[in-house]
Formats: structure tokens, C-alpha cells, sequence
């Protein structure tokens, strides 16, 4: 996709994800989507590449915000995710309590990239992440 593209696509999902209470189906609702690259930091604040830590998982990001996280054995966990192009953010949130590996994904994200096909963010260095200390820098999802 072209880099013009993208600030229009990513105006036009906010405007179809907050406008009057309406869904949207993007990112594709009906779509699994799977972690292709996840970094994060180790103790000594050095890059750690986690993505093998995914293998198994999927994701499915509902047009009603619900995140379903489906487990490498088959169960499911239940979350929310957002996106507010304006802002340039991506919300990721469990209902229940975060778990390894999952638990460094959830918090707020600012968007990369986003296609039909992948997903990139980046932790945003403005964003105070206290309340998530186990939340990575960069995660990519990519579309089954």
C-alpha cells in the first residue's frame, strides 16, 4: 500500500469506528489474526525478540471492540481493543487478568502501519505504562 494511503485509510476507520455508535468490521472481524513479531525488554533494558512466545495464539478483533484471544490449547479469553486514528492509537484490554505471554500486550499502542493485512505498533514514549510494567515495544499482527 502506498504511504498516502494510509493517513486517509486510518481517518476513515476512525470515522467509521466512533461515528453515532456504529461497528465496522475492521479489522476484519471475521479474519484470525496471529503475532509475526513482538519485542520487549529484558531486565538489563535491553531488546528481547518474544515472538516465538505467540506461537499458537490468535486473535480476533470484533467489530464490536471485543478481542478474542484463542490459546495455543484451544480456550478462549475475552478482551477489548479500540482504535482512534485521531490520535493515533491502538487499545488493547482484558476482562480478565493478563497472563503470560499476553499480558505484554494490552495497554495503549501508537500505530505504525495498518493494512488490510497487518498491524504494526509501537509502545508510545509519551504514554505513562506504569499501569502495564510487562508491556512490549513493538508488536506486529499479521491476517491469517
Amino acid at each position: 500500500m502506498q504511504k498516502p494511503l494510509i493517513p486517509a485509510l486510518l481517518l476513515l476507520l476512525s470515522l467509521v469506528m466512533f461515528s453515532c455508535g456504529k461497528t465496522t468490521d475492521s479489522p476484519d472481524n471475521t479474519d484470525l489474526w496471529t503475532v509475526t513479531n513482538f519485542v520487549t525488554t529484558g531486565p538489563d533494558k535491553d531488546q528481547l525478540v518474544k515472538t516465538s512466545d505467540f506461537t499458537g495464539y490468535t486473535f480476533e478483533f470484533n467489530a464490536s471492540e471485543e478481542l478474542i484471544i484463542t490459546k495455543p490449547d484451544g480456550t478462549t479469553v475475552t478482551g477489548k481493543w479500540g482504535a482512534d486514528a485521531g490520535a493515533n492509537l491502538f487499545v488493547i484490554g482484558l476482562i480478565d487478568t493478563p497472563f503470560d505471554p499476553v499480558d505484554g500486550i494490552w495497554g495503549e499502542w501508537e500505530i505504525v502501519d495498518y493494512t488490510a493485512n497487518r498491524i504494526e505498533l509501537k509502545n508510545p514514549e509519551s504514554t505513562d505504562i506504569s499501569s502495564n510494567p510487562d508491556q512490549g515495544l513493538t508488536i506486529e499482527f499479521t491476517k491469517q
